[in-house]
C-alpha cells in the first residue's frame, strides 16, 4: 500500500476544525483523521460535532512525520532499504536533466536494486573525488524538438 503524504502546511494553528474540515485541509479522508483521533490526537469531545485545534493537529502531525534521511557526498538514496548508502564498487552514472543539474544513479550494495541522487554539475567534480563517475548523453526530450 502506497504512503500518502499530507500537506501539514495548510493548517492555520488559530483555527479549530471540525473532522470533515481537518480532512479537507490537509488533503486526507475523514476515516484517517477519525483513526488519529482514537490515537491520541486531541480534540474537543464535549458536544457534537468534535473540534480539533489547528496547534493540535499541527503538532500531531509534526510527530507522525518521520525525520528526513541526509544523504553524505559520495552516497545515494536507495528506495528499498530506506537507507542513503555508498554505491556497489564504488562506480555510479549521471544522466544530465537540464543545463545545471542531473541524475547521479548506481546500484545498492545490499540490495541491488537502483540507487538515486540529484546533483548540479558544479557537485559533480567534488563526488568524482569520491567515486568513479561515468556521464552519459543527454537524452532528448519532447519539447526539445523546437
Amino acid at each position: 500500500m502506497a504512503v500518502r503524504r499530507f500537506d501539514p502546511r495548510r493548517i492555520k494553528r488559530h483555527h479549530s476544525y471540525t473532522v470533515d474540515e481537518a480532512a479537507r485541509t490537509i488533503g486526507a479522508t475523514r476515516g484517517t483523521v477519525r483513526r488519529w483521533l482514537d490515537n491520541d490526537l486531541p480534540a474537543i469531545r464535549d458536544r457534537r460535532p468534535f473540534l480539533i485545534l489547528g496547534e493540535d493537529l499541527a503538532n500531531y502531525m509534526a510527530r507522525r512525520a518521520r525525520p528526513k534521511i541526509a544523504c553524505p557526498p559520495g552516497t545515494c538514496y536507495c528506495v528499498k532499504c530506506h537507507q542513503a548508502r555508498q554505491p556497489a564498487g564504488n562506480i555510479a552514472e549521471f544522466v544530465p536533466i537540464n543545463a545545471h543539474s542531473g541524475n547521479l544513479r548506481a546500484l545498492c550494495p545490499d540490495c541491488g536494486y537502483l540507487m538515486h541522487r540529484r546533483t548540479s554539475f558544479s557537485q559533480l567534480e567534488a563526488i568524482r573525488g569520491i567515486l568513479d563517475v561515468a556521464v552519459m548523453e543527454r537524452q532528448p526530450r519532447l519539447n526539445d524538438g523546437g
